[in-house]
């Protein structure tokens, strides 16, 4: 980079240009952060994303509708062991 000189003058300081745009909300978040605050708040939104699927995976299967019939798990009862009951 040049020095400046006395024919051009001081060299005007522009607005840092960056070619990422992020969603509104996002970038209010992440305005004044630098890129490694960026990056540790991107793996604690991974971390939070992830604990989020796998919660809404449990919850899903704890109030999905229970199969008709028997459960897989139990074993046959034999005829003469039944009439007993």
């Amino acid at each position: 980079m040049s020095h400046p000189t006395p024919y051009n003058g001081a060299m005007k300081s522009k607005a840092l240009y960056c070619p990422v745009i992020l969603e509104p909300e996002l970038e209010e978040e992440a305005a004044l952060l630098t890129p490694s605050q960026r990056v540790d708040l991107a793996g604690k939104f991974e971390r939070w994303a992830r604990q989020l699927r796998v919660s809404a995976y449990i919850l899903r299967r704890r109030h999905a509708p229970k199969t008709a019939g028997n459960p897989k798990n139990l074993k046959p009862i034999g005829r003469r062991k039944t009439s007993m009951n």
